[in-house]
């Protein structure tokens, strides 16, 4: 899917996107975006703003009752067989809580070598072995996790192993709903520092959904801002939160917990 990507064409483009619920209630209306190859896309927002119907929306995972999504060029609406393969594989998901993510069932080491079976046959094992060895390191973790189950871990490591997981096939998107919100801040340092790298040196294109604007801040490059299912600011990130134009935008921004100086110097 990579290869069919013309030169000036956006790798996801979204255009008057509206997802409406059965109880008639829209949780999306004319939602335009871009994205290109190797971006960083924040989207914003607080509970129930549609963000992660948005994420679902992107993932093929609701129907969309109006406007279009393209990813590479084509038109979801047009997607076949093929082409959904292609999606699955090279538009990989990090979802809000690790656990929840993982299979129980599984250990960990089945968990990484799934996705290489299923999009990557033509790798031998000693291959597959290889890349979730080195990619485990890149996220901060050691093979001792291999044979452990997901519940003998921690959530940040669990999010780790997801974060690998989804990295473990090449994509070249990667959409991240709300990653840290369900760890500790400590730990959410770590994992933000991990998908920095990650996103640096493999320049897949981030799409990072979060209801904390500084986080958004360290990590994208542009950001998109959702109130009731709509958007009321987009740009540039620093141009958008440096100079709010919506009030909404404006009391995010104040909502961002600050952490006196002296507490800062201390834990040092």
């Amino acid at each position: 899917m990579n290869a069919a990507l013309k030169a000036g064409v956006p790798l996801l483009r979204v255009r008057d996107l509206a997802v409406q619920y059965r109880e008639h209630r829209h949780a999306l209306r004319g939602v335009s975006m871009e994205l290109g190859e190797g971006g960083a896309l924040g989207i914003c927002g607080e509970s129930g703003s549609g963000k992660s119907t948005l994420v679902r929306a992107l993932l093929g995972l609701v129907p969309v009752s109006q406007g279009e999504i393209h990813w590479y060029g084509r038109s979801m609406a047009t997607f076949g067989r093929k082409e959904w393969r292609a999606l699955r594989r090279t538009v990989q998901p990090v979802f809000q809580d690790p656990l929840a993510s993982l299979d129980p069932r599984m250990r960990v080491r089945e968990i990484l070598a799934e996705p290489l079976r299923v999009h990557r046959q033509e790798l031998g094992a000693a291959v597959r072995e290889q890349r979730i060895s080195s990619l485990l390191a890149r996220v901060g973790l050691t093979a001792g996790v291999l044979s452990r189950y997901p519940h003998e871990l921690s959530g940040g490591q669990c999010q780790r192993i997801c974060i690998a997981r989804a990295m473990l096939l090449e994509p070249g998107v990667l959409v991240c709903d709300e990653p840290v919100s369900a760890l500790d801040v400590s730990i959410q340092a770590q994992i933000l520092a991990v998908l920095q790298t990650l996103h640096r040196e493999s320049g897949a294109a981030l799409v990072f959904v979060s209801h904390n604007l500084a986080l958004v801040r360290r990590l994208c490059s542009q950001v998109i801002v959702l109130r009731g299912g709509a958007v009321v600011e987009a740009g540039l990130t620093r141009e958008v939160l440096d100079n709010p134009q919506h009030p909404y935008t404006r009391q995010l921004i104040a909502a961002v917990p600050v952490v006196p100086r002296r507490a800062a110097r201390s834990e040092q």
